[in-house]
């Protein structure tokens, strides 16, 4: 806010112009009529600098201030004629403060009308002598001199903004047209493009062909984010334990970044795990690459060396896809939020002042004992809806995924809520483990649940609501069921999002006449179970 130090000073200046004047009415004994003009022109002033506070002043509030600085030039002329000698100096504050804002012209505006009203009122008064127009004549060219000073300066100002604009904007617009140019042949060039989950896929690929194993993954965290699995294979869940805790197995390469070779024991039989931390270019962990076999065949220095050369060979990918879709969501969630701001400060304040209108002709006609009360009580009600309906929407666009709030959260505070403004019986179940969807998951899923709450909400007869969540990543499992005349079909989730990352969508009936919509997600290239009887160790292709 360039406008702060100036304005700044600008305001100790003309309060240095008023001491000034008290100070020269103190030494002429003249304290008593310089006094309150002095506070007439300061307050004046005032009025104008808040009018002008804005960075950027509307055209209205300019002309206000304009209006309140040439009344101040009134007041500063009257005070030449009626103060004394300390209340001429006064004109030098409204032309100094015109100069801040203004065109030069406006400050010989200011100026002529202080000297015009002074000499005006003088004159009149028969007191316009030699020694009091040599003295009006002098603090009317200060001032008008002050006031394109501050003008001039102004005009500096804007110029200099402007020259910096000029070279430093194509520059900058340079950068992101060669940084957009290189993504672009990037994308090209990597047989995945930017997509996470497919780079992870080709790591695994790549290690399937360096040393057998019977499950592996890619697990993607940065600093104290919770481990989400970008891919696995021989699974549709993760066996492993959660990286971030102590007694993890995948602890000390999650944590300490050391390549490791164990024996894990918390699954159905005993298992080799090799854990392979990934960094980025900056040496920072992103993820960790685990595999494991059942430990009668346990691994070898030769594999766990052949696992550090994939993750240090795929890590970049993996990095740059994972950067490139946290970008995309971040663009995704501006202008959502962008969408909420416009709509709670347009159509949401409408919508209330329509019903403070509806309120009064309401009272109106209770009031005459009118036919149509009882309609308007009932289109009150109706308007009511709507806007706790619209004011839902606005809170479901200002959604965003967090690592300290999980879907699981998410999900419950909205039921609850929603169960608040209903009245409706909402009821969850809710199962999740330490690991993590990607972002984008979670939201798309989210989603899914908010368009069942929406159809919940539009059916009049709804009286309960069930949730069910079951989220093991990178599988996942939701079930939203209420008993109210649903609108949804089978044919609305035929093109959702989610269906594109694997999952598969359900609708049924529930009860008389309400809904069950049932989504399963599993990992693209997952088993069919997450149990694996019978293992039988890939071999090298």
């Amino acid at each position: 806010m360039r406008w702060l130090p100036r304005l700044s000073m600008a305001t100790l200046i003309r309060i240095g112009f008023a001491l000034a004047s008290l100070t020269i009415a103190a030494l002429t004994h003249s304290v008593a009529n310089a006094l309150p003009w002095v506070l007439l022109v300061m307050t004046l002033d005032l009025i104008a600098t808040g009018l002008l506070s804005q960075v950027v002043p509307t055209r209205t509030r300019r002309m206000q201030a304009l209006a309140v600085l040439s009344i101040a030039a009134l007041a500063s002329g009257a005070a030449m004629a009626y103060g004394g000698i300390g209340p001429k100096a006064l004109i030098v504050i409204p032309a100094f403060n015109v100069g801040l804002h203004y065109r030069p012209r406006w400050v010989l505006w200011i100026t002529g009308v202080g000297a015009a009203t002074g000499f005006g009122i003088a004159s009149a008064e028969g007191v316009l002598n030699e020694d009091i127009t040599s003295r009006m004549l002098l603090w009317t060219l200060g001032a008008a001199l002050i006031g394109l000073l501050g003008a001039l300066s102004r005009q500096m100002e804007m110029q200099a903004a402007a020259t910096a604009a000029v070279s430093v904007d194509p520059s900058l617009a340079a950068e992101a047209s060669m940084l957009l140019r290189r993504l672009h042949e990037l994308a090209d060039s990597l047989d995945t493009g930017f997509d996470a989950p497919a780079s992870a896929e080709m790591a695994l690929q790549d290690l399937a062909g360096r040393t057998r194993s019977a499950r592996s993954a890619i697990l993607v965290g940065y600093g104290d984010d919770p481990a989400v699995p970008l891919a696995i294979r021989g699974a549709d869940r993760t066996p492993w334990p959660d990286p971030t805790e102590t007694g993890s197995v995948l602890w000390q390469a999650w944590n300490e970044g050391e390549p490791t070779l164990s024996v894990w024991d918390g699954d159905y039989v005993e298992r080799s795990v090799m854990a392979v931390p990934m960094y980025d270019e900056t040496g920072k962990r992103l993820g960790v690459l685990v595999a494991d076999r059942p430990a009668m065949t346990p691994f070898s220095e030769d594999d766990l060396a052949a696992a550090v050369e994939v993750a240090a060979s795929h890590s970049a990918h993996i990095d740059l896809s994972v950067v490139f879709a946290s970008l995309r969501e971040r663009a995704g969630l501006e202008e959502r939020e962008r969408l909420a701001r416009e709509m709670h400060d347009g159509i949401a304040q409408e919508m209330v002042a329509l019903g403070f209108g509806l309120d009064s002709v309401r009272r109106r006609a209770r009031d005459l004992d009118s036919p149509i009360a009882e309609d308007l009580d009932g289109l009150r009600k109706e308007v009511s809806r709507v806007l706790a309906d619209l004011r839902l929407h606005i809170a479901d666009l200002r959604i965003a995924v967090r690592p300290d709030t999980g879907l699981g959260a998410m999900i419950g505070s909205r039921l609850q809520s929603f169960g608040s403004a209903t009245g409706m019986t909402t009821r969850m179940h809710l199962s999740e483990t330490g690991f993590r969807l990607p972002a984008h998951t979670e939201v798309l899923i989210y989603r899914l649940f908010l368009q069942v709450l929406t159809d919940a909400r539009h059916a009049a007869d709804t009286t309960s609501m069930d949730v069910r969540l079951n989220v093991a990543a990178p599988r996942a499992e939701l079930w939203v069921s209420h008993n109210g005349t649903s609108q949804l079909k089978r044919k609305d989730f035929t093109e959702h999002p989610l269906r594109a990352l694997g999952a598969e969508i359900t609708v049924d009936p529930y009860g008389e006449r309400g809904v069950s919509v049932r989504m399963r997600m599993r990992a693209r290239g997952a088993a069919p179970s997450a149990t694996l009887s019978h293992e039988r160790i890939p071999q090298p292709s």
